[in-house]
């Protein structure tokens, strides 16, 4: 009866209230498949709203076939990057190869980068083969190529020579003195030479990222005042005196020591790279992450792969890759990641976003801007939002561009228009990360979220999430001007038939966020558009279920939601937020397991009238 009555009241209120025009119907891509010479086969991704595309792959029957081993590659070797670059050096002279790598094992110990570079319908087949690198950097590229495949291959990091990161437990700690006493459960790795990247909380039981409801955490390399001495005690602790920044840990918490974080990468696919594939492929260990795909490359996808701790070690070892497993930044788009298991990481899961530049001064035709991940090149178009984070129609050609300190550049343009001022943000319109499948996967104990996505036309289905530190998913525009800026907007975005299982574990806000951060205020306007999320599985949830905010056309349906008994229940518990410029949204069909006192958790909050009538009346 309560229900029928804010139903009854919500609709009575539509009827007086005027209405927000909805957004735009979103546009379709749809591909042809390209007539495929004999040396090319092609994989069909079906996306979201009848999005098509082709990414192209080698056949390995009809290549010419060589051995890196005819090269110099060998498991006697110190160092084998010289005898596979050879390798890779003819491969990009022959088209049409098929480089096959002997089962074994390879060390890599050169600060140089391979690079697979001007390469077309080239297989590399690892054959289950192990290549194992000691030196921070990037470590792979693939660079101006075409119709690319790695697959059967397996990627790992030297511990014996440089671990990645340590569990450590907190004891003596005195606020006082600014001391802590870290216990290392592995005293090999007990070290007072060993560099101190970041230390998080983490699972006292499992030892993976993120304590229950607590999320504890010190970047310490970015500031060189934060460690300001280390002493080992005994076989397994170091005493730390630092600046004040551990003052919060408190004795028997659990930690994990990491002693890289931004420091590596394995693949790097970049200068417009096509038709890249990576089948199979196992990466254990990154001082880094384990793929950037970047600089306009499009058509690629990772697939059957993993990305986490090797099982050999899940006892010794507690870190996959120091910072994200896969990130996906001012690229051409058209990429899929399917049924692959990703876990373990310092950082997010997957993170897909176009850089942005915050633009902090402007003096005649050149702007500042502050810009740690953007396109910037002479003669690519700019175009530009307001200091609400609203689209304009302006634009500007980019006739120079010089760095200043840090993140800061100065560029220079044709013609700025005068209404451009501090504040606004920038983006190139040279690239475009949009239309991408993510599909049947699982993500699962990692630092962080589990997917950032901030790009358009994604579809997002049939993943499991589990134990994520922070969000599954977060949809956002983010900019911290010292810091990052990521996302320009996302339109047509579906996230359906997944199922979350403790996500957000360490309660960094809710299980799904949308939302923006625009240097610590929001958008004054909808900036996400034809959102659907629908026929997913919630479970266990430590509190807020979903945070909705800048969004116009919104569906949430068909969900089914069990709040569970392994966090405190609270009131929060479960619910779904809808904050500031938010319209049009469907709220239906969806069950909760507890609804609580008078079925409460069915009535979703939101700050706006309007919003509150459309989806209460849905009831």
């Amino acid at each position: 009866m309560f229900l029928k009555l804010v139903s009854w009241i919500a609709a009575a209120l539509l009827l007086f209230m005027p209405a927000v025009e909805g957004p735009a119907s979103p546009e379709v891509l749809a591909e042809s498949p390209d007539s495929l010479s004999e040396n090319r086969i092609a994989d069909e991704i079906l996306g979201v709203g009848g999005t098509k595309f082709y990414i192209q792959r080698p056949v390995g029957d009809c290549l010419h076939e060589i051995n890196a081993a005819q090269f110099g590659l060998s498991q006697e070797n110190t160092d084998n990057f010289t005898a596979l670059q050879a390798a890779l050096d003819y491969c990009a002279q022959h088209p049409q190869t098929k480089l096959v790598i002997n089962k074994g094992t390879y060390y890599f110990r050169s600060a140089d980068s391979l690079d697979i570079n001007n390469c077309t319908d080239l297989l590399i087949d690892g054959n289950d083969a192990t290549f194992i690198f000691s030196s921070t950097g990037y470590k792979i590229f693939v660079r101006n190529s075409d119709c690319v495949e790695i697959r059967d291959l397996n990627v790992d990091w030297n511990w014996d020579e440089r671990p990645l990161a340590s569990v450590v437990t907190i004891a003596n700690s005195d606020a006082d003195k600014n001391t802590v006493d870290l216990v290392f459960k592995d005293a090999q790795y007990c070290d007072e030479n060993s560099r101190f990247a970041a230390i998080t909380q983490c699972d006292p039981e499992t030892y993976t990222f993120g304590a229950k409801q607590s999320s504890k955490e010190h970047y310490l390399y970015q500031d060189a005042t934060t460690v300001q001495s280390v002493l080992k005690i005994a076989d397994n602790t170091l005493r730390v005196v630092h600046n004040g920044c551990m003052d919060s840990f408190e004795n028997g918490e659990t930690y994990i020591l990491r002693h890289f974080v931004y420091d590596g990468t394995v693949f790097n696919i970049r200068n417009r790279s096509k038709n890249v594939t990576f089948d199979n492929v196992h990466i254990y260990g990154s001082s880094g992450m384990a793929f950037i795909c970047e600089d306009n490359c499009s058509h690629f996808q990772i697939v059957n792969s993993f990305i986490g701790v090797n099982p050999a070690y899940k006892d010794t070892r507690c870190v996959s890759m120091c910072a994200d497993a896969i990130h996906i930044v001012n690229t051409d788009g058209c990429f899929n990641i399917a049924n692959c298991d990703i876990s373990g990481m310092g950082d997010d899961a997957i993170n897909v976003h176009d850089g942005l530049g915050y633009v902090s001064a402007v003096s005649d035709n050149t702007l500042t801007l502050i810009a740690s991940a953007m396109r910037l090149q002479e003669g690519d178009v700019l175009a530009f939002k307001n200091e609400k984070f609203e689209n304009t129609a302006y634009t500007a050609k980019i006739v120079s561009v010089r760095a200043l300190e840090g993140i800061t550049k100065e560029v220079t343009v044709e013609n700025l228009p005068a209404e451009i001022t501090e504040g606004f943000v920038a983006y190139s319109t040279q690239c475009d990360s949009s239309h991408y499948v993510i599909r049947d996967n699982y993500f699962h104990e990692n630092r962080a979220r589990g997917l950032l996505l901030q790009s358009s036309h994604g579809l997002c289905e049939n993943n499991r999430f589990y134990k994520t530190m922070a969000q599954a998913i977060k949809v956002v525009m983010d900019i911290e001007p010292t810091l990052w800026q990521e996302g320009t907007g996302v339109d047509h975005l579906v996230i359906r038939g997944n199922t979350f299982e403790m996500c957000n574990y360490s309660d960094w806000g809710a299980v799904i966020e949308i939302g923006t951060n625009l240097a610590g205020k929001g958008a004054q306007t909808a900036v996400f558009t034809n959102v659907e999320i629908s026929a997913n599985r919630f479970s266990e949830i430590p509190s807020v279920l979903m945070k909705v905010n800048n969004v116009n056309g919104f569906v949430f349906a068909g969900n089914t939601i069990d709040t569970g008994d392994c966090f405190e229940q609270q009131a929060s518990q479960g619910t779904i937020d809808f904050g500031g410029y938010c319209a049009n949204v469907t709220y239906t069909q969806n069950t909760f397991a507890d609804s609580g006192f008078l079925q409460f958790k069915k009535i979703a909050k939101a700050d706006n009238v309007r919003v509150w009538a459309q989806v209460n009346s849905q009831l």
